[in-house]
């Protein structure tokens, strides 16, 4: 990214970000807004359908209510009684009258009333016109296989099938009907109303310019519908139920049908266990959005034009002392160490950043001239270490006599058939042709157990008959790698400190073992202890050196003893590697060696 700006001079970019943050304020205001709207037109939405559905449940319920309510004068009739109870006793007279009544009902009360009938607990029917085939023509009507229950029963929308009425579509409202004289459930009187009181209820609640609404019942059976085909049938089984699912009541939603977002919103009736959904364009309810969606797109292009006049005049507030100090660091890479940016007094961050540039030119010139004297000094020291190299050289010459003299000592002990003299000679030049060698700096373990072995057999031979050794190494470890005269510095110190001042009466044991991926070296010895108060002390040296190992002088010294060797390690191996002590008064000392656990590759 900073890539990319770096491309444009600074004018240039402070115009594209100032037009990007203003564009970005005006998405997320834009955005926020929306929703906020969108919020609000759904609960004025949801207000308006929900009184107006409310409107339309009352007057179906008091429409159905009134219906049923007008029946009950009719059904109270003593003929009509008597074809409940009994029908067998009723003439073909008697049930001509019956019809008349029924006939006369519907003339001067609901002329929708597609069909009247009378329907027994014994499933006898008789309408209010004699058709052909009577039984035949009303099995197949929904409302013939209603179970007598003792209560109103409403069918929703379905298609007649009887004679004269076939392919109306009505909806079915069975009323019981109760014996005058038992007071128990005889019948029911079935009405078939047409859908135009319905119709005219609907299309009197209009939402909007092209809102709708549309009746289910409480199976998704579209009661009623703009469009009369669906009438009757699922919503699921229409192009309706494939575009939008209705929302659960007391929500409103969002959904797309035939390319226009629709608010769709839904109530059911508490009596009848109807729903109403009411669906409109958002369109129509959203005008106010889009007013003020196009009024964000007008401010935005008059903050545009602002930006991209006012933002180059500003910007030279902050062009011209940038280019100021390109000039001074221009001067100064060309070597001029005297040049200073002009400075002036206060909180402004380019005066800041003048000022550090002068403290920096200043800083740079006074380590210039440090830096030449301290490359005179690195002259002057090379020149001493190459002394020193030297010199080195010249002492590393000696210790040849002290292996020639050795080799003399070794050959008249054979001669005079001494083997101890022999012996002696030979592990003591061993010795010291390992300890002055100066190459290899990391030595497996089986050479420096090599070694050890001829110090100690050399320590035998002073001490013959009282000093004991034992080196208990699983062979699995020889391999392993560790600095050079890492355990013979160490083994020197246990004879010194403890056989030798025992008279050789004194024992000492070299064992190993891992531990977690290192290699744990003890040398355990039978001697005295360490005093409290020295064993301390050698502890804070170790861990002195562990904290100041950086510090040369520090760690600088000319003994190969414990110090020496820790230190050693820990700039071998880092931090938790090198010695720990652990001292037992009268008992003994253990020193232990922690290394990683890596072997020899090749």
């Amino acid at each position: 990214m900073r890539q990319f700006w770096d491309r444009f001079p600074i004018k240039v970019s402070m115009v594209l970000l100032f037009l990007g943050i203003s564009f970005l304020s005006m998405i997320l205001m834009g955005f926020f807004s929306h929703l906020n709207y969108s919020n609000t037109v759904k609960k004025d939405f949801h207000t308006v359908t929900d009184e107006a559905a409310k409107r339309l449940h009352y007057h179906i319920e008091f429409y159905f209510e009134q219906l049923s309510k007008t029946t009950k004068t009719v059904v109270k009739e003593e003929l009509i009684q008597r074809w409940f109870e009994d029908g067998g006793s009723i003439s073909a007279y008697d049930a001509e009258n019956i019809e008349g009544m029924l006939r006369r009902y519907v003339a001067l009360n609901y002329n929708e009333i597609a069909g009247i009938f009378l329907m027994s607990t014994d499933k006898r029917v008789l309408a209010m016109r004699s058709y052909s085939s009577e039984v035949e023509s009303y099995l197949s009507e929904p409302w013939y296989n209603v179970p007598i229950a003792g209560q109103r029963f409403l069918i929703p929308t379905h298609t007649i099938k009887y004679p004269q009425q076939n392919g109306l579509s009505v909806i079915s409202i069975l009323n019981p009907v109760y014996s005058s004289t038992t007071l128990g459930q005889i019948g029911y009187i079935v009405m078939d109303l047409s859908l135009s009181e319905i119709e005219e209820t609907f299309e009197r609640s209009k939402l909007g310019q092209s809102g709708q609404f549309m009746m289910l019942s409480q199976d998704d059976t579209i009661v009623y519908h703009r469009v009369k085909e669906w009438r009757g049938h699922k919503i699921t089984d229409t192009p309706l139920g494939k575009e939008i699912e209705i929302p659960v009541e007391g929500r409103v939603s969002i959904q797309s049908v035939d390319g226009k977002n629709m608010l769709i919103s839904t109530s059911s009736s508490k009596v009848l266990g109807w729903r109403v959904v009411a669906l409109v364009p958002f369109d129509e309810m959203a005008s106010g959005l889009y007013s003020a969606r196009n009024s964000t797109i007008i401010a935005f292009g008059l903050i545009a034009i602002l930006v991209m006049f006012l933002v180059p005049i500003v910007s030279n507030l902050f062009v011209k002392p940038v280019l100021h100090l390109r000039q001074n660091m221009n001067r100064v890479f060309q070597g001029d160490y005297n040049t200073r940016a002009e400075f002036r007094d206060g909180k402004n961050e380019f005066q800041i950043l003048n000022h550090s540039f002068n403290k920096m030119v200043e800083q740079l010139d006074e380590q210039i001239h440090t830096i030449s004297e301290l490359k005179l000094q690195e002259v002057h020291m090379r020149l001493r270490q190459k002394e020193a190299y030297i010199q080195a050289l010249q002492n590393q010459i000696n210790p040849h006599l002290l292996y020639n003299s050795l080799d003399v000592i070794k050959s008249i002990g054979y001669i005079n058939n001494d083997e101890l003299v022999v012996s002696m000679a030979t592990n003591l030049a061993d010795v010291y042709r390992y300890t002055a060698k100066f190459s290899d700096h990391e030595v497996t373990l089986r050479e420096e157990l090599t070694i050890l072995e001829k110090y100690l057999e050399i320590t035998h031979i002073r001490f013959p008959k009282k000093f004991q050794s034992r080196i208990t190494v699983n062979p699995k470890f020889y391999g392993c790698l560790l600095v050079k005269l890492t355990a013979q510095p160490l083994m020197e110190n246990a004879v010194k400190y403890v056989v030798e001042p025992r008279a050789g009466d004194a024992a000492i044991l070299v064992s190993a073992y891992d531990d977690k991926g290192d290699l744990v070296i003890e040398i355990a010895d039978n001697g005295p202890g360490i005093p409290e108060s020295k064993l301390d002390e050698l502890r804070q040296g170790l861990h002195d050196i562990s904290r100041n190992v950086n510090d040369h002088k520090f760690i600088q010294t000319e003994s190969l003893g414990i110090r020496n060797v820790h230190t050693r390690l820990f700039l071998q191996y880092g931090e938790g590697y090198g010695l720990t002590l652990s001292s037992f008064p009268d008992r003994g000392t253990v020193i232990s060696i922690r290394i990683p656990l890596k072997y020899k590759v090749g």
